[in-house]
């Protein structure tokens, strides 16, 4: 069997559209008792013809919607979700004001899908017929049903019925299958109890498929439930998904009807965010006599919810009839949404439709709506296409995207998220709230900034050994930073930058230092050198070089940078084979204790240092991770040859001196 075809009617008040599906179903979609009483449609009704006998064995469902200009929020609520549309308009009285307010929220629910019923043609002549026919045609005429066809038929004679039911299939068509692979979402419009089975949410599928035993949100709520059983089409199923209408029977923890209400979504766990600053495209009905204005109150109608907001526009302080823009819509409770939701803005008294259009990004910022950084991003995710839209934000975004908030925007399946990824040449990096995509060419930049800042660095201060991590982020925009490690590390790989301890310099730099610079050192490594392990704190060598221990500090924190001596802590700037030969101190310590434990007093005893460089020295293995503290005691961790072999800094940065 194929899918299901879900049709929303849409017409003027008694021009027929309950009798049209009752003729089409056998089924009277007027269920309530006053609906009845008044003949009129007051709330949604639902009607399915199964024709399993039919060479598609195609499924036609009606979503029969209230005519009543007072009740085209139910309306709305009935038309979102749906494979097409059955605009009925009757013979005798042609087209009327809520035929042309319904035609326009469906062009601005984006439904180009459809046929026109001109119904009770038998009360008219062909004269008749034929002007009411060319008068529809001109109505469509710039909407996206301007193409559908128009079929005259009558529901008590049943001329032109068989015509329009094959119309129906062929120019509908179910949903595309591409909407069933992504997370899933239901819009509720109505939810009852059933005795004997609890609580029923119905409504149209927009996205995934949904199972017996899944469990699901409430949104915006947020309750947790779990569904019991499914109808689709109204018959039992154990699975519903995208372009059906399904009723849910949910359970949950204290659930009861009073906590569900029409406009809730029931989504999957990972699809649920209350939004309230939708940021949108908005196009303003041509019909309106006059712009809409920056702040203007409105009614927000999005899936089955109405909720009260403020317009805001993003492209100046209005917006002419006819015109389109960007906007951010302010709401006064949250909904839920996500980006390519359909919306329909009435006046704020709901007397008449404005405009409407689609959701960009249903989490909008409270700042900075108009900036160029912002405003590339919304135009990137107007883009229809992920791929497409992914792409252009990478491409307009200098400090990168946010890749969960893109994927829940545009509500991107697990499965089809690597894929999307590879088709967009994404570097994937950690982020300071998650997980950050850039461009490959974004990447490529920082690294010639990198680059570049190096071989300023060189060439304008040769005695500079070079920059650590936190220098070169410093040298980068805020926004860059997650990008440094990335880039930095391409270029460490393609050996287009060395590292040698905390410092990155470019290959075959060798440090120059000034000759004063040089003389010092010589003396600095002469007293160090005679000290043997026991090595002269800052104070006691400022001293032996007759300098104050702040003139040479400078020198010795550049060295310490260079490699030619290790800063062990403020007060001492040890020769790298010092530290080295008393680490080899350690691990013979540590290896003659019966529980392989480093001391500070059996350490101290065994080097022949003094108590005052013990401890600094003992801190600053932890710190390298060549031991960790335990207790009262230490234990090795590192490998001795691979944290302080002595010599490599001098290797790497040029000919050590003396």
């Amino acid at each position: 069997m194929s899918a299901p075809i879900i049709l929303a009617t849409a017409g003027h008040i008694d021009h027929g559209k309950t009798s049209l599906v009752k003729a089409l179903t056998g089924i009277d979609a007027d269920r309530l008792p006053e609906e009845k009483a008044r003949g009129i449609t007051l709330d949604l009704g639902f009607a399915y013809r199964h024709d399993e006998g039919s060479r598609n064995g195609t499924t036609l469902g009606f979503v029969d919607v209230p005519g009543h200009e007072r009740l085209v929020r139910t309306m709305v609520a009935g038309a979102t979700g749906v494979d097409g549309a059955l605009l009925v308009v009757a013979a005798d009285d042609g087209v009327m004001p809520q035929t042309r307010e319904h035609l326009s929220i469906l062009d601005l629910l984006g439904i180009g899908r459809g046929v026109v019923a001109i119904t009770k043609s038998d009360r008219v002549d062909a004269t008749r017929l034929a002007a009411v026919t060319a008068e529809v045609r001109s109505l469509l005429a710039g909407t996206t049903l301007a193409d559908a066809p128009i079929l005259p038929c009558s529901s008590r004679t049943g001329a032109g019925l068989a015509a329009l039911s094959a119309h129906l299939v062929e120019t509908v068509g179910p949903a595309e299958e591409g909407a069933r692979q992504r997370g899933f979402r239901l819009a509720v419009d109505r939810h009852f109890t059933v005795p004997g089975v609890g609580l029923v949410v119905t409504g149209a599928v927009h996205a995934g498929t949904v199972a017996v035993g899944d469990r699901l949100l409430l949104s915006p709520g947020g309750r947790e439930v779990r569904v019991r059983g499914i109808r689709a089409q109204d018959r039992d199923a154990e699975r519903g998904g995208a372009g059906e209408r399904c009723a849910l029977n949910i359970v949950g923890p204290r659930l009861s009807r009073e906590d569900v209400h029409r406009g809730d979504w029931l989504v999957a766990p990972d699809l649920h965010g209350p939004a309230t600053r939708l940021d949108v495209r908005l196009r303003l009905l041509p019909s309106e006599p006059g712009p809409l204005r920056h702040r203007t109150p409105v009614q927000v109608h999005l899936g089955a919810a109405a909720v009260a907001g403020r317009v805001l526009l993003l492209d100046g302080t209005s917006l002419e009839p006819g015109a389109e823009g960007l906007a951010q819509l302010t709401l006064d409770a949250p909904l839920g949404a996500l980006g390519g939701d359909r919306y329909v803005l009435r006046d704020v008294s709901a007397r008449r439709t404005l405009g409407g259009g689609r959701v960009v990004d249903p989490f909008g910022p409270r700042r900075g709506l108009r900036s160029p950084n912002r405003r590339a991003l919304l135009e990137a995710l107007s883009e229809p296409d992920d791929a497409r839209a992914l792409s252009q934000a990478l491409a307009g975004a200098e400090g990168g995207i946010d890749l969960d908030h893109f994927r829940h925007v545009r509500n991107v399946a697990p499965a089809a998220e690597a894929p999307l990824f590879a088709s967009a040449d994404l570097r994937v990096v950690p982020g300071p709230s998650g997980r950050l995509g850039f461009s490959g060419q974004r990447l490529d930049a920082v690294a010639d900034q990198l680059r570049t800042r190096l071989d300023a660095l060189h060439r304008d201060e040769p005695d500079n050994p070079g920059l650590t991590y936190e220098e070169l982020l410093g040298s980068l925009p805020r926004m860059l930073h997650p990008a440094l490690r990335p880039a930095l590390q391409a270029e460490l790989d393609a050996g287009r930058v060395l590292r040698r301890g905390s410092v990155h310099h470019r290959p075959g730099h060798v440090v120059r230092l000034a000759p004063v610079d040089v003389e010092l050192w010589e003396q600095i490594c002469a007293i160090q050198r005679a000290a043997g392990r026991d090595q002269h704190r800052l104070s006691r060598l400022a001293e032996r070089l007759g300098h104050e221990p702040d003139e040479i500090r400078p020198l010795l924190d550049k060295l310490g940078r260079i490699g030619w001596l290790r800063r062990v802590s403020k007060a001492y700037y040890v020769l790298p084979e010092a530290v080295a030969d008393l680490a080899g101190v350690a691990e013979t310590v540590a290896g003659e204790h019966p529980e392989g434990l480093l001391t500070v007093g059996n350490f101290r005893a065994a080097a022949g240092i003094d108590r005052h460089i013990t401890m600094p020295l003992l801190e600053h293995f932890d710190a390298a991770g060549f031991t960790t503290r335990l207790g009262e005691g230490r234990r090795i961790t590192g490998n001795r040859q691979t944290i302080f072999t002595p010599g490599e800094g001098a290797a790497a940065m040029g000919p050590a001196l003396p």
